[in-house]
């Protein structure tokens, strides 16, 4: 056994050891004679039933998983209560989605027949982040399985109880043992899966580092990557936009899971002639955020996940005082009988666009303002850094909006709101935030492979 130590409370708690090379042979050998042999793949009756089951399995532990989230992540209560929820929604729809065909027929011009079959890729690899590990795990593994594949999950050590928790709700269910494995470990057991010859697909969310890692291995036996990695989320406020309730919701959005989330709002870029009101609205904003104990559902604000995180968003927060645009927050904040490594929302104004507060992904509680002149500056400011996960377009315009969201690179846009996904709605990153997508058709279409089939039986004449 190992150990890690709880963001919130600092205390230490066991966790497996990594999986030995004999134990992911016998893993994937499990999950490849399912895949061949076994009734899941091919009866989307039973993956329909327990899809259902598991849903309803987990809803009814929810209060439980609610509280084991919060203390192995320092997420706070309603964050970990919309988790428990989107994650029962993935299993819900796709459940639904089993049941629909995605297989295409045709009627050739030489009398063949042929039919365009999807069929399951195989055994997949799913490496699970643990910031938010159940709806993250569920939303790329309920349209795997709704395509009939075979898993093998290997989650952050940081939450690899919760996720044995929710998978054995899933062998409870009716997902048998042999499609759905758990293994321990982090790089070193991730890229062994994913180099396997058996394993014929990897879906990762995590940094763009630990994509990039997982591209390098896959490509060693052609595995296919799903890949949702770091974002600079920018949010675009149209000139003379309204302010009311809109930049509330921003300093909100800038503070998911402390900052460390890969939609998370980090940019804000805003009208010159507005700036001024912005950089003073989000001061309030943020200033008036709870920091504290995240199991107190007046928390807004809960830990950095350990202490190498703290030091990483401390360096930034050093460059913003350096290169004086730190207006408020970055400070760390010490609450009575919590250990955990706490810091105010910082919010950065006027950075230089080329600045490692502007290019990088944080990964912490840090908003970045940054003025335009014209909106054809504002959308490329927009679209200057390396990553493209998502966006946000702000204003009464809805054409306008519509033509500014066009013109982002990003997999999600929203107009007029922020950070709410659909389980029937792709999504995914441009650039360095991803490869591939998941959720919705595309999810499901991500876990196949496009077999034709043409039929030459019925060619005859008829003289």
């Amino acid at each position: 056994m190992s150990t890690i130590r709880l963001p919130a409370s600092q205390d230490i708690v066991e966790v497996p050891d990594p999986a030995t090379p004999d134990e992911l042979d016998r893993v994937v050998a499990g999950a490849l004679s399912a895949h061949r042999t076994g009734a899941w793949s091919r009866d989307h009756r039973l993956r329909s039933r327990v899809l259902l089951a598991w849903a309803e399995a987990l809803e009814a532990e929810g209060d439980s998983l609610v509280d084991q989230l919060v203390r192995e992540t320092g997420k706070v209560v309603a964050e970990a209560r919309l988790e428990i929820a989107g994650a029962c929604e993935a299993l819900r729809y796709n459940a639904g989605a089993c049941r629909a065909s995605r297989d295409e027929y045709h009627e050739l011009s030489d009398g063949n027949r042929a039919v365009v079959r999807r069929e399951p890729l195989g055994p997949v690899v799913f490496i699970t982040p643990w910031n938010w590990p159940l709806l993250l795990l569920l939303r790329d593994l309920a349209p795997a399985f709704a395509a009939g594949v075979t898993a093998v999950v290997k989650p952050s050590s940081q939450t690899y109880e919760v996720t044995r928790r929710v998978i054995e709700l899933g062998h409870s269910a009716g997902v048998p043992a042999e499609v759905l494995h758990l293994v321990a470990g982090e790089g070193e057991v991730g890229q062994a899966l994913v180099e396997d010859p058996r394993t014929r697909g990897v879906a990762i969310t995590g940094s763009t580092a630990a994509g990039q890692a997982v591209m390098r291995a896959a490509a060693v036996t052609m595995t296919r990557p799903l890949l949702e990695l770091g974002g600079k989320a920018t949010s675009l406020l149209l000139p003379g936009a309204s302010l009311d309730g809109v930049l509330e919701t921003l300093g909100r959005a800038s503070v998911i899971t402390a900052g460390q989330m890969c939609m998370a709002c980090t940019r804000i870029l805003v009208h010159r002639s507005q700036f001024d009101d912005t950089v003073a609205a989000l001061q309030s904003v943020l200033d008036g955020l709870v920091v504290g104990d995240p199991a107190d559902p007046a928390t807004d604000v809960g830990p950095l996940i350990g202490e190498p995180a703290f030091g990483k968003v401390s360096s930034y927060l050093e460059l913003a005082r350096d290169q004086k645009v730190l207006i408020t927050g970055g400070d760390r904040v010490q609450v009575p009988g919590l250990q955990g490594y706490l810091l105010r929302p910082a919010l950065v104004a006027g950075a230089d666009s080329t600045s490692p507060l502007v290019q990088e992904d944080i990964f912490g509680p840090v908003l970045g303002v940054e003025p335009y002149e014209t909106l054809a500056e504002g959308v490329a400011l927009a679209n200057a850094t390396p990553f493209g996960l998502a966006a946000s377009v702000w204003g009464p315009d809805a054409a306008l909006a519509r033509s500014v969201a066009d013109g982002i690179d990003a997999g999600t846009v929203w107009i007029n709101r922020y950070n709410k996904s659909y389980p029937e709605i792709p999504s995914g990153g441009f650039k360095m935030s991803g490869l591939g997508r998941t959720r919705g058709a595309a999810g499901i279409d991500q876990f196949t492979e496009i077999k034709a089939v043409v039929d030459s039986a019925g060619v005859g004449t008829w003289r």
